[in-house]
């Protein structure tokens, strides 16, 4: 008598891992998909208006449920990159509409450095926010205000030379701290929305600038002119610093 041979669907063998070997949870999964869907949106291999393949092409190319496609589908429609419909599907919404201040989709963006829409407008938002608060803050800030502003660009200039990460994490410090220092709730909250663009719009200039003294510099200005209590000497300073960040912007 030959032996029973049982054949299993070939789903059950693509759902088995190898001994000893784990497969991928379900978080990692869902991050896996909204990732690589929300960098081909962002990248522009998916335009505002192309229609987002089925459910089933998704779940096939991922080789997961239909459940975890609409799982995916609704974080990157909270996201605004996504609009879906009942039986129209989802297509993909206007730029105007994506959120992109949400530190996720930063973190996705294949080439943010190169996003000039985004990195202009956030030089823009920049200028009419930070020279304001500096001039606030020239009135408001307390010494203990001042000595933190004043460690922060120490950090900066010590970084700069060899640490860009460290350099980063201290100008933003810096452009924070005048912002706390305003004492104006408002611009605080404003500036907690959009640190995760800062920080990358920091990150892309202290990358490329081919002279940090000349940063360093003009950074020391606002703090002398925070020190001296000058209100106007501030607000010309911070726009300083700006005119220096939209040249080394150029050069990304």
């Amino acid at each position: 008598m030959k032996p029973v041979v049982t054949c299993r669907p070939a789903a059950v063998h693509a759902a088995e891992s190898p001994i000893g070997a784990t497969r991928p949870s379900g978080a990692r999964i869902h991050g896996q998909i909204v990732g690589t869907l929300a960098r081909e949106v962002l990248g522009g291999q998916l335009a505002p208006g192309d229609a987002l393949p089925n459910e089933d092409l998704l779940a096939a190319r991922f080789d997961v449920s239909r459940s975890s496609v609409r799982e995916a589908v609704k974080t990157l429609a909270a996201k605004g990159l996504i609009e879906s419909r009942q039986r129209v599907g989802a297509r993909i919404r206007p730029r105007a509409d994506w959120h992109m201040l949400d530190p996720d989709l930063l973190a996705w963006h294949p080439d943010v450095f190169h996003d000039r829409p985004l990195m202009a407008g956030l030089l823009e938002t920049r200028r009419i926010i930070e020279p304001a608060a500096a001039e606030l803050a020239a009135v408001r800030a307390t010494d203990a205000d001042l000595d933190a502003i004043a460690r922060s660009l120490d950090a900066m200039a010590e970084a700069a030379p060899h640490d860009l990460e460290a350099c980063c994490e201290a100008d933003l410090a810096f452009h924070g701290g005048i912002i706390a220092a305003s004492r104006n709730v408002v611009l605080g909250g404003l500036v907690a929305s959009i640190a995760a663009a800062l920080r990358a719009s920091l990150r892309a200039t202290n990358s490329v600038t081919d002279d940090k003294a000349r940063s360093v510099a003009t950074h020391r200005a606002v703090l002398e002119a925070l020190r001296r209590r000058d209100g106007a000497a501030a607000r010309a300073a911070m726009n300083a610093v700006l005119d220096n960040t939209e040249r080394d912007l150029e050069a990304v």
